[in-house]
């Protein structure tokens, strides 16, 4: 696993990252780590995207105090028209960071899926995808989400952080639960080193 940069060389640097957050429990922790990340990247800009059952675990006016830009929804619909969301997304960032990642999310990635801003986004990037996974008890283990992250860790741009070891919520017993957000970053930090993407200039969008 790439070790998070703690120098303060690391902390000068500057990106724009877009988090987008899936409906986990562990989804109810974000508001502590958009605290970390902004103490110990005082210049990243961040951007929050929360799909529908996300919204059931953390408050779209906390994130938005937190990173002082809108959250954005899972919607094509902004409120003042249809836009193209998923374009701006993948255009318009260093890299996307998702934290954390529920298996339905992973599944829909791994199947190619079109349905939301969200997939698109991440399948039309050519910046870092960096993918947190959250899993319940023993899904982890199961065959077909093997094949699920299979697919997702053979595309190039994309970078699965492994769950650590924890206690499950809602069983007795050892779970895979999502990495720490130092994690993410530092994979995101390597990824961006090895093949600098950044943003298309507005001239080329």
């Amino acid at each position: 696993m790439t070790q998070f940069d703690k120098s303060e060389t690391a902390r000068s640097r500057k990106a724009g990252l877009f988090v987008i957050s899936t409906g986990t429990l562990s989804t109810a922790h974000l508001p502590f780590w958009l605290n970390w990340l902004s103490a110990n990247r005082p210049h990243y800009s961040v951007t929050v995207g929360l799909t529908d059952s996300a919204k059931q675990f953390v408050s779209s006016p906390a994130l938005t105090a937190l990173t002082k830009t809108p959250v954005v929804p899972n919607s094509w619909d902004t409120g003042d028209g249809l836009r193209p969301v998923h374009t701006e997304i993948a255009i318009g960032y260093d890299g996307i960071v998702v934290y954390p990642a529920s298996v339905a999310f992973l599944s829909g990635l791994a199947a190619g899926s079109g349905t939301s801003p969200f997939f698109l986004a991440a399948l039309g990037t050519r910046a870092p995808v960096v993918i947190a996974p959250s899993f319940p008890p023993g899904v982890a283990d199961n065959p077909i989400v093997a094949d699920v992250l299979a697919r997702i860790a053979s595309v190039p741009n994309f970078h699965l952080v492994a769950p650590h070891k924890g206690k499950s919520r809602s069983v007795d017993a050892e779970a895979d639960v999502t990495a720490p957000l130092w994690d993410a970053i530092g994979v995101f930090e390597a990824a961006a080193e090895a093949v600098p993407v950044g943003p298309v200039p507005a001239e080329q969008r």
